[in-house]
């Protein structure tokens, strides 16, 4: 496997930064007392603008859970993350509505994250419509075909509906939506695990093309470090909800420290043979 360099120090400046962040979830207790169990415990990241960082783990690893919290879908327990330098915290209302349209997200079911009743056109102007971009319906309906363009799709496939597409097709239109408010960030939780691996292969060329056209920057989340090998220069491997191994892709690939890490990576599959051609 070719590994993707790691930045240097000197490489750019940090478009994401997470402080110890935790998060604890209530759970009923002996005599319906209220405890509270910890998901995610002190985890500290950077993420450096234009780059792609990995956060590996099982079901129940607490990854998407620091996902979600980079997406300021839930508020940390404790902890705070930094956005081009200034908190979550920090911002107004009108600020924090503002950083929804440069952080976005790909989710793992491409299904069931697009609505069913919309067309491919509503689909991927609805955010437009939300955030201003486009001076009319004209100008965003050929916004919405350049996206098509750029996920490697017809723009004929406007007036279709989610269900007349592929799994593959599907993720590249949830893709295109994605990018339709013009974000700096993108989460993507799981994009290519619901995939088959030939489909995964497109999808994960797709992503880095993009980033290298968009300069994007991504945290990608993720259970199989071979996909991870393939799109990510940094990686991060938690388990119930610590950080147990980080470091560049290459370093943790090729020489794991922690017994966890050293299992994932018996456990994976390969997808070399399919990435190359």
């Amino acid at each position: 496997m070719t590994f993707r360099p790691a930045p240097s120090p000197s490489a750019g400046d940090y478009l994401v930064v997470a402080q110890e962040l935790c998060k604890d979830y209530p759970v009923r207790g002996r005599f319906w007392s209220k405890q509270w169990r910890r998901v995610v415990d002190h985890v500290s990241f950077e993420i450096r603008r234009g780059s792609t960082l990995a956060l590996v783990g099982e079901s129940g690893s607490g990854k998407t859970t620091v996902g979600l919290m980079l997406l300021d879908l839930i508020k940390p327990t404790a902890g705070q993350i930094l956005y081009n330098g200034l908190p979550y915290s920090a911002r107004s209302a009108n600020e924090r509505r503002a950083l929804r349209r440069e952080i976005q997200v790909v989710f793992q079911d491409p299904y069931s994250s697009l609505n069913a009743r919309m067309n491919i056109r509503e689909i991927l102007t609805e955010g437009m419509v939300i955030h201003g971009i486009g001076a009319n319906a004209r100008e965003r309906e050929e916004r919405a075909a350049e996206l098509l363009k750029q996920v490697s799709m017809s723009p004929d496939a406007l007036d279709r509906y989610p269900h007349e597409f592929s799994g593959g097709q599907r993720q590249r239109i949830a893709i295109a939506r994605a990018l339709s408010v013009e974000p700096q960030f993108l989460v993507l939780d799981e994009p290519t695990s619901a995939l088959d691996v030939s489909v995964q292969s497109q999808v994960l060329n797709l992503l880095c093309r993009l980033q290298r056209e968009r300069n994007l920057t991504y945290l990608f989340i993720s259970h199989n470090l071979d996909v991870v090998g393939y799109i990510a220069e940094e990686v991060i491997v938690m388990e119930r909800g610590r950080i147990v191994e980080r470091g560049a892709v290459e370093q943790v690939f090729t020489d794991p420290q922690h017994p966890y890490t050293r299992n994932l990576l018996q456990a994976i599959p390969s997808l070399d043979k399919v990435l190359s051609k």
